[in-house]
C-alpha cells in the first residue's frame, strides 16, 4: 500500500508539473528542496559534512550550510524537471541544452569498440542521459532498481523517452560486456561511495575515496572508448552538456593489470 501511494503521488505531481511553465515549476521545486533542508536532518548533516570536506577552510561555516542548503534546491527542481518530461522533450532539445565536445563522443563511437560514458551526480545527469538518446541514439544507462517496483517502472519509462535503455546493477557486469562487444555506449555515474571490497581508493578532493573500478576496468579489458561527460547548469536554465576528450588507456597497458586500473580510476576523478 505504502509503495503504491508514493506512487500515485508521484503521478500526481507530475502531471501537475506538466501543465504550468517551466519556471513555475522549477521555483516549485527548489522551495521543496528548501523544505527537505530543513526536516530531513540526517541528509542535511551528511551534505554539510561533505561540503566541508571538500572545501575545509575555503568556505566559512555559513557559506558551507548555503552550499549545502543550495544542493537541495538544485536537487529538487532537478527532481521536478525530470517527472514533467514528455516525449516531446525531444522536440525541445535546443532550448533545454546546448552541446560541447560533441566530437569527441563522436570520434570515439566511430573507433567501433564500444564507448563507456562516464559522468557525476552534478548538475541533471538524469536529463542529460536523456538528450544524448535524443542526439546521438540511445544508449545503455546502468542505475540503482528503485525499492518501490511502481516507481521503479515509472521512473524506468521517463530515462526510456529518447530511446535509451536501462541496465540494473544486479546484471550490470554480464550486460555491459555484451553491449561493448556490439560497439554499444554505455553509461555509469562514478562518483557514489562502494563497499571496500568493491573499491578502489583513488585521491578525491584531498582525501582517499572508494570508488567503482568498472569503468576503468572494462575500457582496459575491451579497449572501448573511456569518455567523461558531465552537465553544467547555465544561468539562462539550460545545461550545458560537455564531452570530454576520451581517456588514453593506451598509455596504461605497461602497467600491471590492477595498477593501470587504479591509475584510471585516479584519472576520471580528477576529471570530476
Amino acid at each position: 500500500m505504502k509503495h503504491f501511494f508514493e506512487y500515485s503521488l508521484a503521478v500526481v505531481i507530475s502531471r501537475l508539473v506538466r501543465v504550468v511553465p517551466r519556471r513555475v515549476y522549477l521555483w516549485c521545486g527548489r522551495v521543496v528542496g528548501s523544505l527537505f533542508f530543513f526536516i530531513d536532518r540526517k541528509h542535511r548533516r551528511i551534505t554539510i559534512d561533505h561540503v566541508k570536506l571538500a572545501f575545509g577552510t575555503e568556505k566559512s561555516d555559513v557559506a558551507i550550510e548555503q552550499t549545502a542548503r543550495d544542493s537541495f534546491r538544485h536537487f529538487g527542481s532537478m527532481l521536478f524537471e525530470l517527472v514533467a518530461l514528455k516525449c516531446s522533450f525531444v522536440k525541445e532539445l535546443d532550448s533545454r541544452v546546448c552541446f560541447d565536445g560533441s566530437e569527441n563522443f563522436e570520434k570515439a563511437s566511430a573507433l567501433g569498440k564500444g564507448v563507456i560514458l562516464v559522468t557525476a551526480h552534478y548538475g541533471n545527469w538524469e536529463l542529460h542521459a536523456i538528450a544524448h538518446g535524443a542526439r546521438f541514439g540511445p544508449m545503455h544507462v546502468v542505475a540503482r532498481r528503485q525499492e518501490n517496483p511502481y516507481l521503479n517502472c515509472w521512473l524506468e519509462s521517463i530515462r526510456k523517452i529518447s530511446g535509451n535503455q536501462v541496465v540494473y546493477k544486479q546484471q550490470a557486469l554480464r550486460r555491459t560486456r555484451t553491449l561493448i562487444r556490439k560497439g554499444e555506449t554505455v553509461a555509469f555515474v562514478i562518483d557514489q561511495n562502494v563497499r571496500r571490497e568493491e573499491a578502489v581508493f583513488v585521491d578525491f578532493f584531498g582525501r582517499k575515496a572508494g570508488t567503482t573500478p568498472v569503468a576503468a576496468w572494462f575500457a582496459l579489458k575491451t579497449g572501448a572508448a573511456l569518455v567523461p561527460a558531465f552537465s553544467i547548469p547555465l544561468s539562462d536554465g539550460r545545461y550545458r552538456l560537455v564531452y570530454e576528450k576520451a581517456v588514453d588507456c593506451d598509455g596504461y597497458q605497461g602497467m600491471r593489470f590492477e595498477d593501470a586500473v587504479v591509475a584510471v580510476t585516479q584519472e576520471l576523478a580528477d576529471v570530476q
